[in-house]
C-alpha cells in the first residue's frame, strides 16, 4: 500500500507541471482578456462621463491620432485634429445649452488581441438658450478601439447614426 502511495504521488510529481504549463496559459490569457475588457468598460465610462457633462476636451482625449469619425450626414472626419476642429465647432454652437441626459446601451464588446470593436443605442437630449428647442437625438454607434503602444485603448474609428422616425 505505501508502495502504490509512493507511486501514486511519483505521478502526480511527474504530470504537475505538464498540467500547470496546460492550464497557465489559459489562465494568463484569460487575465490579459479581462484586464482588456475593464480597460474598454473604463473607455466607455469616459465617453458617457464626458458627453453627460458636454465636455468636448475629455471626448477628444479618447482618440487615437488616426481615429476616423463618420457620422450620418457630416462628411468623415479623418484624424484626431479634424475630430478636434468638429468638437470646437460645437463648443462655439452649444454655448449656454445643458445635457438633460446622454444615455449609451452598451451591447456587445468583442476584444480580439490589440483591437475591439462594440456597439451601442445613445439617446441624447440637450436643451438650448430660449427660445431654441431641445435637440434629441436616438442612435446606433459602432466604435473600433485600439490598444495603443502605451497600453490605454483609442477610438479609431466612430460610425454613428441617427433611428428612424
Amino acid at each position: 500500500m505505501m508502495r502504490r502511495a509512493i507511486s501514486f504521488a511519483g505521478l502526480l510529481l511527474l504530470f504537475a507541471p505538464a498540467a500547470l504549463a496546460i492550464n497557465g496559459p489559459k489562465a494568463a490569457q484569460s487575465n490579459v482578456e479581462r484586464s482588456a475588457r475593464h480597460a474598454v468598460q473604463a473607455l466607455n465610462q469616459k465617453e458617457e462621463e464626458a458627453c453627460s457633462r458636454m465636455d468636448n476636451w475629455e471626448s477628444g482625449e479618447l482618440w487615437a491620432d488616426d481615429g476616423v469619425d463618420l457620422i450620418e450626414g457630416l462628411k468623415p472626419m479623418v484624424g484626431k485634429a479634424a475630430i478636434l476642429k468638429w468638437y470646437d465647432s460645437l463648443t462655439t454652437l452649444m454655448r449656454g445649452a445643458k445635457m438633460e441626459y446622454c444615455t449609451v446601451d452598451w451591447r456587445k464588446i468583442k476584444i480580439q488581441g490589440e483591437w475591439a470593436w462594440e456597439w451601442a443605442i445613445t439617446r441624447q437630449k440637450i436643451d438650448l438658450p430660449a427660445p431654441q428647442k431641445p435637440i434629441e437625438s436616438n442612435g446606433k454607434m459602432l466604435l473600433i478601439l485600439k490598444r495603443q503602444a502605451d497600453g490605454e485603448w483609442k477610438i479609431e474609428l466612430e460610425s454613428w447614426n441617427s433611428e428612424p422616425k
